[in-house]
């Protein structure tokens, strides 16, 4: 019977891209990296300091993901940068809106991994850990010469290679942001989508990882936000009862 197989979260070609990339990843950072990195948490375990998101603190933070992500924090400056849409709706008394910006960017400069940040994020930990990591996937693929700016897939494997070093939590929970007011001057709300991956996709990536490392009930899947936890919870339940991958088990 065939009735209660369970259906995989990400449409056939999504699910080979992501497959095939973690292979490749495999390849190129080793099987220890995929068996040893800790998944990264929005924890005072992993967050310890306090935040009031002035430079000094950005900074501080940077050089701590460049540490889950084993990247020099002595090659990595840091920029800052002001979206000025971003914030346009709160001048208005009622204000509707969905807005997609850029949260950041990388480039190499004289020797030096430039990562810019907007400055707006530093209201939101987890997306602005989602764009550090982002920007930094940046530094391990293109500022290590392992794919190019040509390779027409380099933003969402960008993407992916954050859930492969750990901070996929962070990634796959920035995706969606729901945002809204309400205060003297104004009210309203905003939604805002991010990164190259869907929900879907991240669900689907973190389930693969588990799978990968033998994860049955990972500890750290109680942080997955509503969505993403779903498409994750329907990934493993899809891999543990068809076996249909392109990865073995480490």
């Amino acid at each position: 019977m065939h009735w209660f197989v369970p259906k995989c979260p990400v449409e056939a070609e999504d699910k080979e891209w992501i497959e095939e990339s973690m292979l490749w990843f495999i390849e190129e950072f080793g099987a220890d990296t995929l068996r040893n990195t800790s998944v990264i948490l929005p924890t005072a375990q992993f967050f310890p300091d306090q935040f009031s998101g002035d430079e000094d603190d950005l900074r501080a933070l940077v050089n701590r993901v460049c540490d889950y992500m084993n990247v020099d924090p002595g090659r990595v400056e840091l920029d800052i940068f002001t979206d000025r849409r971003a914030g346009a709706g709160r001048d208005l008394p009622v204000y509707e809106d969905s807005y997609s910006g850029a949260a950041g960017h990388y480039r190499k400069r004289r020797g030096k991994f430039v990562v810019s940040l907007e400055s707006s994020q530093a209201s939101d930990p987890t997306c602005l850990i989602a764009t550090i990591a982002h920007e930094l996937g940046h530094v391990r693929l293109l500022g290590e010469d392992r794919v190019t700016v040509d390779y027409e897939d380099h933003e969402p494997l960008t993407d992916l290679l954050t859930v492969f070093l750990g901070m996929g939590v962070f990634t796959g929970n920035s995706v969606f942001r729901f945002r809204q007011w309400d205060d003297a001057f104004s009210q309203g709300w905003q939604t805002e989508r991010r990164g190259y991956m869907t929900e879907e996709m991240f669900g689907y990536a973190l389930a693969s990882l588990a799978w990968l490392r033998w994860e049955i009930k990972p500890p750290w899947s109680k942080y997955l936000e509503a969505n993403v936890s779903a498409y994750f919870k329907g990934g493993q339940k899809y891999l543990e009862k068809t076996g249909d991958t392109l990865l073995k088990r480490l």
